[in-house]
């Protein structure tokens, strides 16, 4: 089996900084095309950029050689400046291919974010840091956006887009191949792409209800204040991740996140007050950001060869896109506690299934 090789810290960093940008662009497009198309739109087109980007995912861990990134990830994000810059035109029939067309190309800039993050020794910064750079990111570029008005916004995306073509010169020319002949992951690997799958699928169908749950419970005005509460939430649940990364066995930590998700719908389906509607949701950012953080320590437990890391974005896609069509297909706020309480624990049924009882993931190298 090959060992996995780091590249240099400056390339490593680009790619991280690569991944980010295309990120935070993606989480930026609902609010920019609010103002373009009707909501109805607006949520079929994040569906379809959330499947694109699992596709561009999936296609690139599976199929291609870890060669040549520095073409591929500056003609992606040459991509992703076109498909943003044609959202200029305010042409409604043409949002969803050019966000289909943004997700295709930005998978292929995730793939080697997340490929270059697989390959770390110890991964968990790296992935800790990479979720706290896009959440802390969207948050600043949504307020510039708003400040700079509907063009300015869109050229502020199409901006961060660009960004990625001087990055891509930085990024590591090349990678080293991964410990199993095929590119697919293990049978484990598969089953613990599964828990990802099915605990973030819940956690994308909750947040698709925030507002609704809001409204019904009368504190229709507290999404600011769950929006800055998750971003608290979500910085202890990555450090967090860090400092348990070494402590606990991948089964206990998985144990911790359900637990803490489940204790955070127990609180929504309680007819909490204000604050124990925000701490619910902050409940649900801090387990969500200790899983995301700790996944590729999960996934290497699972699948040595690092394969099931590797592919983990395309897992992270399709959950994200589970939550607005679950929404779409008349899914109404009460009823996506009970469902998502649901897939927490068949989530934690496959990491049972896929994780081994020793400690740490290096142990079945």
């Amino acid at each position: 089996m090959t060992s996995p090789v780091d590249p240099s810290r400056a390339q490593a960093l680009a790619a991280l900084g690569l991944g980010s940008a295309a990120m935070i662009v993606i989480g930026l497009q609902p609010l920019l095309l609010g103002e373009i198309v009707d909501h109805q739109t607006a949520v079929l087109a994040a569906i379809a950029e959330m499947l694109a980007l699992a596709v561009g995912v999936a296609v690139c861990a599976l199929l291609l050689k870890p060669t040549n990134l520095r073409a591929w990830a500056g003609g992606a994000s040459a991509v992703c400046v076109v498909a943003g810059l044609g959202l200029l035109a305010h042409e409604p029939a043409s949002v969803i291919p050019l966000r289909v067309l943004a997700g295709l190309a930005g998978g292929v800039l995730i793939w080697i974010t997340v490929g270059t993050i697989a390959r770390q020794a110890r991964p968990e910064p790296w992935a800790a840091a990479f979720f706290l750079i896009q959440s802390a990111g969207q948050v600043f570029v949504a307020a510039l956006a708003v400040a700079l008005g509907p063009f300015g916004a869109l050229a502020l995306a199409a901006a961060l887009s660009a960004l990625g073509i001087g990055l891509a010169l930085l990024c590591p020319p090349t990678l080293s191949n991964l410990g199993r002949p095929s590119r697919a992951p293990s049978p484990k690997g598969w089953i613990a792409l599964a828990a990802l799958l099915l605990y973030f699928a819940g956690n994308s169908s909750l947040w698709f209800q925030m507002r609704p749950l809001a409204t019904i419970q009368g504190l229709g005005q507290l999404s600011g204040a769950v929006i800055l509460v998750t971003l608290a939430a979500q910085m202890v649940g990555a450090m967090a991740a860090i400092a348990l990364a070494e402590r606990l066995r991948r089964r206990t930590l998985f144990v911790i996140v359900v637990a803490t998700g489940l204790g955070g719908l127990w609180l929504l389906n309680s007819s909490p007050s204000a604050p124990l509607f925000v701490a619910a949701f902050g409940l649900a950012a801090f387990a969500a950001l200790l899983l995301g953080a700790s996944l590729f320590g999960i996934l290497n437990a699972a699948d040595p060869s690092r394969r099931a890391g590797a592919i983990s974005p395309a897992a992270q896609f399709l959950a994200a896109a589970f939550g607005p069509i679950a929404g779409l297909l008349g899914l109404s706020p009460q009823p996506a506690i009970g469902l998502t309480a649901l897939l927490f624990v068949a989530a934690w049924i496959c990491a049972f299934m896929s994780l081994p009882h020793v400690a740490r993931a290096e142990a079945a190298k």
